[in-house]
Formats: C-alpha cells, sequence, structure tokens
C-alpha cells in the first residue's frame, strides 16, 4: 500500500520529468535568428554574383531563395552555395531561369559534343541525352561518379535548359576497374586523342597495361602512356611502343 509520502515523492518525479521535458523540447526546436541566416546566406551569394536575389528564411532553417539567372547551372549552384552556410536546413529554390528559348535538338546535340569534348568524360557515347520543352534528362552509365557530375554540369550551361534530371548510373568500383571495362575506356580514348595512330596495340591484365606497336612521334608514345596511367584502376604501363617515321 502507497503512503502519502511516496505520492508525494512521484509527483515530483513526474513534475521534474515534465520541465525537463519542455527545456528539451525547447532546445531541439531553437527558434533560428532569421535576420541572421539571411544576412549571411547573401553575403555567400555575393562573392560569386552581383544579381540581386529575394532572400527569406523561417525559423526552422528554411530558406527561400527567388530572382533570374541566365543558366540552370547558376541556379544549381547558388543553391550549393547556400547548402554551404551554417544554420541552413532545407532550401527552397525558386530561382527562374530566363535564357534563350533553343530547339531540343539543337539542346541535344550541344550537348553531346560538348561531352564528346570533355576530357573528364572517359565514354560519352554510354551518356544518353533527351530533351523534352528544355527539360534534360540524361541516362545511361558512366565508370566513376565525377564523370556524372561533369555531365550534368555540361547539360546545365546550355542555352535553352530549364531543367535538369540525372539518371546516370555509376558502375560499382570492382566493375569500373576490371580488365574488360579498362579495356574499354583505353579504345576509346585511343580513337578519341590519337585516331591518327591507329596502330597502337595493347593487352589489359589485371590492371597492368601492356603497350605495343608503332607510332608516328615520340610525343605520341609517351602522352598516350601519361593518359593511360591517369586512368583510376590502371596500376602499371609497360610501354613497349616503336615509333616509326613515316618517311622511312
Amino acid at each position: 500500500m502507497f503512503t502519502s509520502k511516496k505520492i508525494i515523492s512521484i509527483s515530483k518525479v513526474i513534475f521534474l520529468s515534465s520541465i525537463l521535458f519542455l527545456i528539451t523540447t525547447d532546445k531541439s526546436y531553437s527558434q533560428v535568428n532569421t535576420d541572421k541566416l539571411v544576412n549571411n546566406v547573401e553575403d555567400k551569394i555575393s562573392n560569386y554574383y552581383t544579381e540581386n536575389f529575394q532572400v527569406s528564411a523561417d525559423e526552422k532553417g528554411v530558406v527561400t531563395i527567388g530572382g533570374e539567372v541566365g543558366t540552370l547551372y547558376d541556379k544549381l549552384k547558388i543553391g550549393e552555395l547556400i547548402s554551404q552556410v551554417a544554420g541552413v536546413k532545407e532550401i527552397n529554390n525558386k530561382i527562374s531561369v530566363q535564357n534563350e528559348i533553343t530547339a531540343n535538338n539543337i539542346i541535344k546535340d550541344n550537348i553531346e559534343n560538348e561531352l564528346q569534348r570533355n576530357d573528364a568524360i572517359l565514354e560519352p557515347e554510354k551518356i544518353k541525352v533527351e530533351v523534352n520543352n528544355g527539360i534534360v534528362t540524361l541516362s545511361g552509365s558512366v565508370s566513376y561518379f565525377r564523370e556524372k557530375q561533369m555531365a550534368e554540369t555540361i547539360a546545365s550551361w546550355q542555352d535553352g535548359v530549364s531543367d535538369l534530371i540525372n539518371n546516370i548510373n555509376v558502375m560499382s568500383p570492382a566493375t569500373a576497374k576490371s580488365d574488360a571495362n579498362l579495356t574499354e575506356i583505353i579504345i576509346d580514348l585511343l580513337n578519341k586523342n590519337y585516331s591518327l595512330e591507329n596502330n597502337v596495340k595493347f593487352d589489359t591484365n589485371n590492371g597492368i597495361v601492356d603497350l605495343y606497336g608503332t607510332v608516328t612521334s615520340l610525343y605520341a608514345k609517351n602522352h598516350i602512356q601519361e593518359d593511360i596511367q591517369h586512368i583510376i584502376g590502371v596500376k602499371t604501363v609497360i610501354n613497349e611502343i616503336s615509333v616509326v617515321n613515316n618517311n622511312e
């Protein structure tokens, strides 16, 4: 049977627990200094952009930004900058992209051409580009995440692009570094950068690349080796290529 003393003690425990809960809850949902947060966001953006943007923030750390930019890249970049500001919990990016209206096929051609020209994209033919009313969808597969990021950046730079969906799949590290995938990358690299040196041969075994055949200059011999050595997954390059003068 409980005594009155025990009942009082239990009541005290319940009361103190309630106070502690309220204090903890208040700390968890402490209000953000919205004016300070807006100022910090504006300062961060002003280091990169001179345009005027409408920035607001609520007490939960949700930042809303509006305004206009010339490319989707700028809209995405501003969102990235805001995410670096301490206290930002969420971003509502209402910036509109005001660029020239461009036909879907022209946007598609521009993106594909830039993918081909960019050395960071190892196998551009594996990336599929679709455009519908200025909205670009990227799909396909790449060996490394940096390629996916670069493809998105390239697409977002283009005139006429209003939004972007990046569905590119990144291979697992084991698949990317496999001899079969390295062989495909090297073939594409040779075709892309050394199309005139069509007598270069190679074998790939457990990440070791053995180069042989002939080239027309020492420059080509050295730079083919250098480019292949930079491929992630290549352990060693054995360069047995011979330099042959076409006049001989």
